[in-house]
């Protein structure tokens, strides 16, 4: 158990009555996944090794600072432009020696194991994230005929990182060494409405990042290549309580693929198909 504050302050200044900008300071946290709180083990004969949850684990704290500019023109369009820094403290990290299992019936797993090396996760590190932004998205309401109804969206995302990840070495690990932390992300998307439809093309690339990290052995570290998916979908409202959806998805069937360490060590291929999803919807 555990009780936590988490206060913010937020400001905006019009510099022009196009052009905004915005500063925030404020405070959050991230829990650990429910599985790691449950008390279980996994071991490992090959290398001799035995993992247990620990159930101790406290959420890792964060400080965030956002600075944003945001330019609003006619007819109907804005372009902004962030920056953001995260201070990450009670950084969870996974496969941290915790000692060699004892031989013995009163080992605490039965009697087996003894001798296994003894790993689990602890909140032991800290991590910095840094990065900017931006978006821009518009209406093109100023074309003729059918033309009027597009629009289009873009974003663009990239982060560097840094933190100590609970080595105790002293040595600090960069860029796209956080796990799960997306060094560059971008997303388009070009719609059309006429009336009651509208289409739909979206574009989304993420870059390589890591998937698992391993305090231990870097050579265990997961990689996820980088990756593109492009998406389709229409919706047609029939009256004023009926709608129809119809999506594709991985329209040119994007894999997800993995590799350990470096490029080279190739570790799994998983085959994303098409798939496709319609409905009605109703309001009543």
């Amino acid at each position: 158990g555990y009780t936590k504050t988490f206060p913010s302050v937020h400001l905006n200044h019009d510099i022009k009555p196009n052009l905004k900008a915005r500063l925030s300071w404020s405070t959050g946290f991230g829990r650990a996944a429910p599985g790691n709180l449950m008390p279980g083990e996994s071991a490992n004969e090959t290398l001799q090794t035995v993992t247990v949850n620990n159930p101790a684990l406290l959420p890792q704290m964060a400080t965030n600072w956002d600075a944003t500019l945001e330019y609003y023109f006619e007819p109907m369009g804005t372009f902004s432009v962030g920056w953001f820094n995260k201070k990450i403290t009670d950084y969870i990290v996974s496969g941290l020696d915790n000692g060699i299992v004892a031989t013995g019936n009163s080992n605490g797993f039965n009697g087996e194991y003894g001798g296994y090396q003894l790993l689990t996760s602890k909140n032991a590190g800290t991590a910095t994230v840094t990065g900017f932004e931006f978006s821009y998205m518009q209406q093109f309401v100023f074309l003729p005929g059918l033309l009027k109804g597009l629009g289009a969206m873009l974003n663009y995302t990239q982060l560097a990182t840094e933190g100590d990840f609970g080595l105790g070495t002293g040595v600090s690990r960069k860029s796209s060494e956080v796990p799960n932390f997306i060094p560059k992300a971008a997303n388009a998307m070009i719609t059309w409405t006429y009336r009651g439809f509208r289409a739909r093309v979206l574009a989304n690339y993420h870059g390589n990042y890591i998937t698992s990290f391993s305090a231990t052995n870097a050579g265990l570290n997961t990689y996820r290549f980088s990756r593109s998916t492009v998406d389709f979908g229409i919706s047609q409202k029939i009256n004023k309580a009926l709608s129809f959806t119809f999506d594709v998805g991985n329209i040119f069937k994007s894999p997800q693929e993995y590799y350990r360490y470096e490029t080279s060590r190739y570790q799994s291929y998983v085959q994303n198909f098409i798939t496709i999803t319609t409905g009605i919807s109703g309001r009543f």
